[in-house]
């Protein structure tokens, strides 16, 4: 796991994604998208680092960043994927975890929000 500077992620996701306010206006998004709203924070939990943990293939390398604790965001992948994400999921924020090559973004609510979009975008890693 490494440490990576979170204003590097929200400003690829600024221009990236639409925006309606200050949340992403997901109708406009491009890509595959899936919204689920779950009320039981331990199903949200499950489900959230179920989806991330389906898009990680081999060496692949997730990104994650917080909008509230933390000026710094981590990437990791492997074997140690499961463990961190349900450690991070954890932290009272909205989670943004996404493919270093930005191909598929999982976006996690504090209100029970999750979202999911893939093959959105192309880039390099950050």
């Amino acid at each position: 796991m490494e440490r990576i500077e979170a204003d590097d992620v929200f400003d690829w996701l600024g221009e990236s994604l639409p925006v309606k306010g200050s949340r992403v206006d997901w109708p406009e998004a491009r890509g595959e998208h899936t919204h689920n709203h779950l009320d039981d924070e331990t199903e949200l939990l499950a489900r959230a680092t179920q989806e991330v943990l389906r898009r990680i293939e081999g060496g692949s390398r997730v990104e994650h960043v917080g909008d509230s604790l933390s000026p710094f965001g981590v990437r990791f992948g492997g074997e140690e994927a499961s463990r961190i994400v349900a450690a991070l999921l954890e932290i009272p924020e909205h989670h943004y975890f996404l493919d270093v090559h930005r191909g598929w973004l999982v976006v996690v609510s504090s209100e029970g929000d999750l979202d999911t979009l893939d093959r959105f975008g192309s880039g390099d890693e950050s």
